[in-house]
């Protein structure tokens, strides 16, 4: 009430219409407003006191302020160039065909399979004599390390908007990064794309995972739902390095590295923290319970922007429940989640059903968040692209406070 500036009855009205969550506390009567909500609401709130208070408010889950033909978020998940990523991923429709409706607004042929763009010779050289990283979700650091090194070949040849050379360098980048899973593999090394292999396949092949059909649809799925989400931190990072006249290799660089952050790429490793910390259901409502009491967020649970549940999550955790034999360990977890939905009035993120997916498949302990950042490729070049074409610098203005002394 205190930060909205409004009476009990408005924020019962709030949670009355679905734009703040209210979450239950067992065995007390009070109950708790979920924060992210109430930012929310006041950002919009600021956003009618002028423009100033519409530009300060739009960068914590505010109002849109920079126009896109890409990504439209809904309730129902996000739209591709009109095209829902749920229906996309539940009908087979391959990563490859998602990159390219994203970077040209026309989906790929179905089954499309890109052709092997590496260039094998140089990048031979440059993975045998890169150290395997000490933490599989260092992967992240190792892609933007080959990206700068891609760029260095490439140079300014695959820095125009749609062109031939920039869709495929973007398509020799994803299947570098998809090489770069070797690395976590027992083999620790390099993996080199067959060809006519998809990406699905040859991230499971890398890896030392059966390419069994089904492990094919999770892993494809997982990538589809992952391609783009609008203008997420990472997203605006490399919009704002092409909006400066970047390569493309530069702009993904500067994407990837805001990715590898503990708000982004590294929130996977702490879901997979919070749920390898203890084994039973119990164990792990206590846990969420006792952080919801503290006023502290339950890790892979509750999105901003999807207070009735993430589509995303449903979507995996359905595929993850299709599956064959499933461990106890899943089908405790499974109970869990249903737990503190029940209890707290919490839905699962993307974040915890694509760990869940990673676990159910077998993959290396912290590939998820490599596996989100190799996904995420794809909607950053339609984002590198887009920006091009507008041809205008992003800068922002910083609104000085005073001097701070420390």
């Amino acid at each position: 009430m205190e930060l909205l500036d409004v009476r009990m009855q408005t924020l019962y009205a709030y949670v009355s219409r679905g734009l703040v969550r209210s979450i239950t506390q067992p065995g007390r009567k009070e109950r708790l407003y979920a924060r992210a909500d109430i930012e929310k609401l006041r950002a919009r709130s600021q956003a009618r006191a002028g423009h100033g208070a519409v530009a300060a408010s739009a960068m914590h889950w505010g109002e849109p302020i920079i126009p896109t033909s890409i990504t439209q978020i809904t309730a129902a998940g996000p739209l591709y160039r009109g095209q829902a990523a749920i229906q996309l991923a539940r009908s087979g429709t391959t990563f490859e065909e998602v990159a390219e409706l994203l970077w040209t607004g026309k989906p790929g042929t179905p089954g499309l399979r890109w052709p092997r763009h590496l260039r094998t010779d140089g990048l031979r050289r440059f993975a045998a004599s890169i150290t395997p990283p000490a933490s599989n979700d260092q992967l992240i650091e190792l892609f933007a390390l080959f990206t700068m090194q891609l760029g260095l070949t490439r140079g300014h040849t695959a820095s125009q908007p749609g062109s031939h050379d920039t869709l495929d360098a973007a398509r020799e980048l994803i299947q570098t990064m998809a090489g770069c899973f070797g690395y976590v593999s027992q083999q620790r090394a390099f993996y080199q794309l067959r060809k006519g292999e998809s990406i699905a396949a040859s991230l499971l092949s890398a890896l030392e995972i059966p390419v069994t059909a089904e492990n094919q649809a999770g892993i494809n799925a997982a990538l589809v739902v992952m391609s783009d989400h609008e203008l997420s931190p990472s997203s605006f990072a490399a919009r704002i390095a092409a909006s400066s006249g970047a390569t493309l290799h530069s702009c993904v660089a500067a994407a990837v590295c805001a990715n590898s952050g503990d708000q982004m790429g590294r929130l996977y490793s702490q879901v997979e923290q919070f749920l390898a910390r203890t084994t039973t259901r119990g164990a792990l409502l206590r846990r969420a319970s006792d952080l919801q009491s503290r006023g502290l967020a339950v890790p892979g649970f509750g999105h901003p922007l999807y207070p009735q549940g993430d589509p995303r999550a449903r979507l995996l955790l359905d595929l993850i429940e299709r599956r064959g034999e499933r461990s106890k360990r899943l089908d405790a977890i499974a109970k869990f989640i249903a737990d503190v939905q029940e209890q707290h009035g919490l839905y699962p993120r993307q974040e915890l059903a694509l760990v869940l997916l990673c676990i159910a498949m077998e993959l290396p302990r912290n590939t998820a968040g490599a596996l989100f950042t190799l996904a995420r490729t794809a909607g950053w070049v339609a984002h590198i692209c887009e920006q091009w074409l507008a041809g205008a610098l992003l800068r922002p203005r910083a609104k000085f406070v005073g001097l701070f002394c420390h």
